[in-house]
């Protein structure tokens, strides 16, 4: 009786798992999938625009071909790419593993350029002279002092014109002022007693508008009786 029932025990043990072993399931894993989008979308040319992509369901390692539309390529999903003239563009990104591709695409409009912003513009080399010189900028005599303001040195980098403007008494009005080489220099005679003058200069456009902020020096003018 004891040997039976091992053997029957092992026969049951058996019949149920026997079926199981015979059973065979396939896992499928997630497709490769990919998603792209441009930030900006759409703008005046030249359009510097930064990409996005979203990679999921990679098996293993993978690589980016991208197309940018405008006949140039790249590797990098993540590197700006600046689009030089208008139209209207398609930047496809195709994505691949070993054994897997996925590609999207977004698209990026173009819009014809405004007027190219200012260049680098410099400003005036300033260079204040007078006669009798200045000490700092003291300027001292006995009345009538005649003093000449020298400005005629200064000069554009860039070849724009320079205004000049004088005002000899400091009470706010310009007393001199132009472009040309005869405003650049003056002579005016002080009467006895302390006054304070101002030269100025700033570079302008061919409308008359300024580029920079004016460059000034003010003196101080001390005539003896």
């Amino acid at each position: 009786m004891t040997r039976w029932s091992r053997v029957a025990s092992v026969v049951v043990i058996l019949a149920a798992v026997g079926p199981a072993c015979q059973d065979e399931e396939t896992v499928t894993g997630p497709a490769l999938s990919a998603t792209c989008s441009a930030q900006p979308t759409t703008g005046p040319a030249p359009l510097a625009v930064t990409f996005l992509l979203g990679v999921s369901g990679a098996e293993g390692p993978f690589r980016v071909e991208v197309t940018y539309g405008d006949g140039t390529t790249g590797t990098d999903p993540a590197a700006p790419h600046t689009y030089g003239a208008s139209g209207d563009f398609v930047a496809a990104f195709l994505v691949t593993t070993a054994t897997q591709s996925a590609r999207c695409s977004t698209a990026v409009a173009v819009q014809p350029g405004t007027s190219p912003p200012p260049g680098t513009n410099q400003a005036p080399e300033a260079v204040f002279k007078s006669t009798p010189d200045a000490t700092g900028s003291t300027i001292s005599g006995t009345a009538p002092l005649e003093v000449r303001f020298n400005m005629c040195l200064s000069s554009d980098p860039d070849g724009d014109k320079i205004y000049f403007a004088m005002d000899f008494d400091g009470d706010g009005d310009i007393d001199q002022g132009g472009t040309t080489g005869g405003n650049c220099r003056r002579d005016h005679v002080y009467a006895a007693g302390t006054w304070t003058a101002h030269n100025c200069l700033r570079d302008i456009d061919a409308k008359g508008k300024a580029l920079h902020d004016d460059q000034c020096k003010s003196y101080s003018v001390v005539v003896a009786p």
